[in-house]
């Protein structure tokens, strides 16, 4: 039997947008100006912005469903113990590491810890931990 990870995304992604909301994730632009040398700066670029749908949780809400479920417990120590906040987010194949800053209905926070549920080649879900 055969899963179809494409079809089970597709829930995923229905799901999250049904009882989230959405939310930015926020790459900071860091080009240097000078390639060879780039201890000198960095260009004053734009940063980088993607709106994704999400679900906020409470950190120990995660435990709830158990660590070993969401893969490797080590992996996810900093998502749990250092997060305010936790989203569960439908972001695609965007790289969720790329990211370093969440903005929520007007409040920035530093995410502290990402994790996806990849199986396969398929991300299904992603978490975010965060604080301010």
């Amino acid at each position: 039997m055969s899963i179809n990870y494409i079809k089970l995304a597709a829930t995923a992604q229905k799901l999250v947008i049904q009882n989230g909301r959405s939310i930015t994730l926020i790459r900071n632009n860091e080009t240097p100006i000078d390639p060879a040398r780039p201890w000198n700066g960095s260009e004053p670029t734009p940063d980088t912005e993607l709106i994704v749908p999400a679900v906020q949780l409470m950190p120990n809400a995660v435990r709830v469903f158990g660590l070993s479920a969401l893969g490797d417990a080590s992996i996810l120590d900093g998502l749990i113990s250092l997060s305010e906040y936790v989203y569960v987010v439908f972001a695609g194949e965007n790289d969720l590491h790329q990211y370093s800053r969440v903005l929520d209905e007007g409040v920035y926070y530093s995410i502290q810890a990402t994790q996806s549920l990849r199986p396969a080649t398929t991300t299904l879900v992603g978490y975010i931990g965060v604080r301010r």
